[in-house]
């Protein structure tokens, strides 16, 4: 195929074939057969005892390794995302092409139509593995947008990876299994019922996709999530951060990774320490940044201070609020990273509450009902790894168009894939089957305003619920409510 387009249709291609070829499942066997990883999966059922002793092992039944994978991205691709939706799908041959030629079709072999099957297997499927498939998703996500995570000197500003940081939560019910590990937040009418994942993203402002994320506990803040964040992306990665990101510790852990950080700093942190005198709209100033006594650091952190430039921009536009903009960043040469350039890059910080929006709605994201933390955690990478297969199409539908992604329609993205969804599966020459889909993805163009949206206020308007608020567990309630009754 001699289209110009081919590269970004192979990356493309590559992100769904992660499910048909052998080599992510190759990978996850060595490493269960090294010496510091458990033994390898085995081949033949095990007793119920063996099972009980070591539920992680698993071996090949209707819903395989690849089957149960496939599925848990699909479901969050389906508009109908419940367990009896994936056993139609199966049943009428939706995971078919993921079985070798000479085995017994999972349509074939299912007979019946509870969903218990498919729910077992979801409880059996190694973690490991669910991360394994969004890592490598990751990398070639990385190749697809043209950088180089194994850059060894710092590149150009055009080619340097610039991901937008930002954190959120997602919500999940209470349980006893869960609550261990995601305590619940408290207040003075005592401990919340729903639980908490607190997540932080690094998102691609090529691409939209999501590179590196972590999760953790409300007990760990979104700055100590994003320490840990910083400890697995590549050098030379340009974080663009708000104001909850604009501390010490993270310019710091930034620093130690060899990496940059362009964020917004609140206005009395500038007053107190970094800045003196009045400036103007464009004025910067070279400065060493050094921890206060409040400042929480990282294990191992340089307390001496982090070189960088302090940006004060004035922003002024009819119809939109006046914004003060205190910027720091340690992209130290101002001919390379001028001003207006920075502030083109901190503009894109945008799209993290964009993406975390698509995350939560289109995927349903927002709330987790699973029943346990590591359920929790497949459901959150295979939410991730579909949402990123979505930013792949988008991508390389907006690259043919010339105008980049942000003029593309997330929803018909989503809807257009889904529909595609049981065809690649059959069709006989898959990259010509993805060169349709990025034709149909590239269709959906986002309608152009035609007039410019003013500021909004931050307010919302709640429903009328004619019930009040249940506040502590229901448990709680009827025992109230027995009470209430006998008086």
């Amino acid at each position: 195929m001699n289209n110009p387009c081919s590269p970004l249709l192979a990356g493309v291609l590559e992100l769904f074939e992660l499910f048909f070829s052998e080599q992510l499942l190759k990978q996850f066997f060595q490493e269960e057969a090294s010496p510091k990883a458990a033994p390898p999966l085995p081949a033949q059922p095990r007793s119920k005892a063996q099972r009980k002793k070591n539920p992680t092992r698993f071996y090949e039944r209707i819903f395989s390794l690849r089957v149960t994978l496939w599925y848990l991205v699909f479901q969050r691709v389906n508009t109908d995302r419940t367990l009896e939706a994936v056993v139609r799908d199966a049943r009428r041959g939706g995971a078919d092409g993921l079985v070798k030629a000479r085995g017994k079709k999972p349509s074939k072999r299912i007979r019946s139509r509870q969903s218990t099957s498919f729910n077992d297997a979801r409880q059996r499927l190694p973690e490991r593995l669910v991360r394994r498939a969004f890592e490598h998703g990751r990398q070639v996500l990385m190749r697809l947008a043209g950088l180089d995570p194994q850059a060894e000197q710092p590149p150009p500003p055009e080619q340097r990876s610039l991901q937008a940081l930002d954190g959120s939560t997602l919500g999940m019910r209470s349980n006893e299994a869960k609550a261990k590990e995601y305590p619940p937040a408290s207040n003075q009418h005592g401990k919340s019922y729903w639980l908490l994942m607190r997540i932080v993203c690094g998102f691609c402002t090529r691409t939209g996709a999501v590179l590196n994320v972590v999760q953790g506990a409300l007990t760990r803040s979104e700055q100590q999530l994003a320490w840990a964040l910083m400890g697995c992306a590549s050098a030379f990665t340009v974080w663009i951060g708000d104001r909850n990101f604009g501390v010490f510790s993270v310019v710091e852990r930034a620093r130690h990774f060899r990496q940059d950080v362009l964020v917004r700093l609140m206005e009395r942190r500038v007053d107190k320490s970094l800045r003196k005198g009045s400036w103007t709209s464009g004025q910067e100033q070279q400065i060493c940044w050094k921890p206060s006594r409040k400042d929480q650091l990282a294990d191992g952190a340089d307390p001496t201070g982090v070189e960088g430039r302090l940006i004060y921009i004035l922003l002024e536009q009819p119809g939109f609020r006046t914004e003060k903009l205190w910027l720091f960043t340690t992209l130290l040469d101002a001919q390379l990273y001028p001003v207006q350039l920075l502030l083109k890059w901190y503009g894109l910080r945008w799209q993290a509450e964009l993406n975390f929006r698509y995350l939560k709605t289109q995927l349903n994201m927002h709330t987790l009902e699973v029943a346990t933390p590591e359920m929790a955690r497949k459901e959150f990478y295979a939410g991730l790894l579909a949402y990123n297969l979505i930013r792949a199409v988008m991508y390389a539908a907006g690259e043919r168009l010339g105008q980049g992604p942000g003029r593309l329609s997330f929803s018909q993205a989503r809807r257009a894939l889904f529909c595609s969804w049981l065809s690649l599966q059959s069709h006989r020459q898959q990259l010509h089957w993805v060169e349709a889909l990025v034709e149909e993805v590239g269709g959906g163009l986002l309608p152009k305003r035609k007039k410019k949206r003013e500021s909004e206020p931050r307010k919302k308007r709640h429903r009328y619920s004619a019930f009040p608020q249940l506040i502590g567990t229901r448990a709680e309630a009827r025992a109230k409510l027995r009470n209430e009754c006998k008086s």
